[in-house]
């Protein structure tokens, strides 16, 4: 885990703080940012030769961590041109950084958990000063001569459906306690765990279709401010 976060020195009181028992998970690619940083690197180095990658991620026969694996594996670029070109294709979605400040304010936890690499989102939170978060995120091994993978956080879980070492609800399992409510906040097929497992769910995309299909009950993660309107609802309807 990478901390990126400031402690103040005090708790808020719960008169304060009423996002107290809210822990909110967040995946990055796609759901803190505007693109899809990682299928933008690879395009950008690799082509189109990881997209069958995907299609067989969709058909179930393999799972999404066997395939970022593989697909991180087509890079050849030095290490500092792929970090960058992952940081510049990273917009944070419009109001972002106010939701973390208000969701950290009221008292939740906050994390980010991804797939991607840990280097370029804290280089992404660092260029915007964005607000301080606990960070999940996996770490690029190797060089461009010898070959890349990636080394998932040592949170993550397994599962047949995500592969070994590669499950996001494994930092659910984690992080939960007594009295939490999680929400989950994803995009794609790798945060289906996390939905299934969490509270409440944000979904777009794919993980919107998926929820869709196993019967999981979602918001539509359309805006950021509209998202927070609707955790401060579930907060006032959650018992104390």
């Amino acid at each position: 885990m990478a901390a990126m976060q400031t402690d103040a020195g005090h708790s808020p009181s719960p008169v304060t703080a009423p996002l107290r028992h809210v822990l909110a998970l967040i995946d990055y690619d796609g759901t803190v940012t505007t693109e899809e940083c990682i299928a933008v690197t690879l395009q950008h180095f690799a082509g189109d030769a990881w997209l069958p990658l995907e299609e067989a991620v969709r058909r179930g026969e393999i799972g999404h961590a066997a395939c970022l694996r593989q697909q991180i594996g087509m890079l050849k670029a030095p290490r500092r041109e792929i970090l960058a070109t992952m940081v510049a294709a990273a917009a944070p979605r419009p109001g972002f950084a106010r939701f973390v400040a208000a969701l950290t304010a009221g008292g939740a936890r906050v994390a980010v958990v991804s797939a991607g690499l840990r280097a370029a989102i804290a280089a992404v939170w660092r260029r915007d000063a964005l607000p301080a978060v606990d960070v999940y995120a996996s770490e690029l091994l190797g060089d461009a001569r010898s070959g890349y993978d990636i080394a998932y956080n040592p949170h993550f879980g397994d599962c047949p459906r995500c592969g070994p070492g590669g499950c996001k609800a494994g930092v659910l399992h984690r992080l939960r306690r007594p009295g939490d409510t999680v929400i989950a906040f994803g995009d794609g097929v790798s945060d289906f765990c996390l939905a299934r497992e969490a509270d409440s769910v944000f979904a777009r995309d794919s993980l919107a279709v998926l929820c869709a299909a196993a019967g999981i009950d979602y918001h539509d993660l359309s805006t950021y401010d509209a998202a927070l309107a609707a955790v401060l609802k579930l907060a006032c309807a959650s018992p104390p």
